[in-house]
């Protein structure tokens, strides 16, 4: 209805993109919502596996959730209702003030329209949105924090002669980080790519801004940072993750030599089940890691300059 109310369209339709992404984040996550505790059961189990204080480990971790639920709620209503919407929200009722498509006696109700789902989508879309990546990112940490772990325990079970107890627990590693790759890649490739896309927007409104409005040049400025910080949270765990997760894998190869009775029982089981790399990706594409940061950024800066050029050269060739 957007679309067809107004004169412009390239603004309005990517952002129609962006959010039918996001819905297929939404539908594939709700489908799947029973591996969100079953996730959690697993992790749970990883602890009492190394033998750690697992009553209070899931406590700490429920207080954890929810101060990490409240905060990401808070920020997004103060950012996205009381900045977002007073520099934004003003062009587009302009536009629909503006526009020939709508009879003059429905312009106040469409305005109300507006601002209601102007409001409700970005709250419900950005919630849902910064709370799957801080699943993410709290996930990623604890296995980030199990590997790390995980030498240190070996140790103890090498001094015991307990081989089987330390595949055991790799073994239960190895397949929850298979299984949040698997339930999370595509999801994350989509958060990824509405993050790339949303701070290349920001980043170029802001160096090009449509009007000289300080509260909106501010608007642009918080939510460039604001959706850094999501990209950052999301890709650093996971590359710290996959880290950790290759350190002990070599670990885990070398585990022959610790055994030399054991020698050849320990290294078949390690060449049937430990052979392959697993790591976290985005839909088995692109496996996440520090260098993967660096070109997301760098790939936004050359598309950023190669816009801005040709902004540049089509004005310069109107005003000739």
């Amino acid at each position: 209805m957007w679309l067809c109310s107004i004169s412009s369209y390239k603004n309005e339709w990517a952002a129609l993109i962006v959010l039918f992404l996001q819905l297929c984040i939404y539908i594939r996550v709700f489908r799947s919502r029973t591996r969100i505790g079953f996730l959690t059961e697993e992790l749970l189990k990883i602890s009492n596996m190394m033998h750690a204080d697992t009553i209070q480990k899931k406590k700490m971790l429920k207080i954890y959730i929810w101060v990490y639920c409240l905060f990401v709620t808070s920020v997004t209503v103060f950012f996205e209702v009381t900045l977002f919407n007073i520099g934004l929200i003003t062009n587009k009722q302009q536009k629909l003030q503006n526009s020939e498509l709508i009879p003059g006696h429905l312009k106040e109700h469409s305005l109300a329209i507006l601002n209601c789902l102007s409001t409700f989508m970005s709250l419900v879309g950005n919630c849902f949105f910064a709370k799957l990546l801080g699943y993410y990112c709290f996930f990623c940490g604890c296995m980030k924090q199990f590997f790390l772990h995980f030498k240190w325990k070996s140790k103890l079970l090498i001094a015991r002669q307990d081989y089987q107890r330390i595949l055991e627990i790799y073994r239960e590693m190895k397949e929850t980080m298979i299984m949040i790759d698997n339930f999370l890649n595509f999801p994350i490739l989509i958060s990824v790519f509405n993050i790339l896309a949303s701070l290349f927007w920001y980043g170029y409104s802001f160096a090009f801004p449509p009007n000289a409005d300080n509260v909106t040049n501010m608007c642009f400025s918080i939510g460039f940072v604001q959706y850094f910080v999501l990209l950052l949270i999301t890709l650093s765990p996971a590359a710290a993750a996959n880290q950790a997760a290759a350190m002990t894998r070599e670990f885990v190869l070398s585990l022959p030599g610790w055994f030399p009775k054991r020698y050849g029982i320990i290294k078949v089981h390690v060449r049937r089940e430990f052979m392959h790399k697993r790591a976290l990706t985005l839909w088995k594409i692109y496996r996440i890691d520090n260098s993967l940061i660096i070109s997301a950024i760098g790939s936004l800066i050359s598309y950023g300059i190669v816009v801005g050029t040709l902004g540049s050269v089509k004005n310069s060739n109107n005003e000739s």
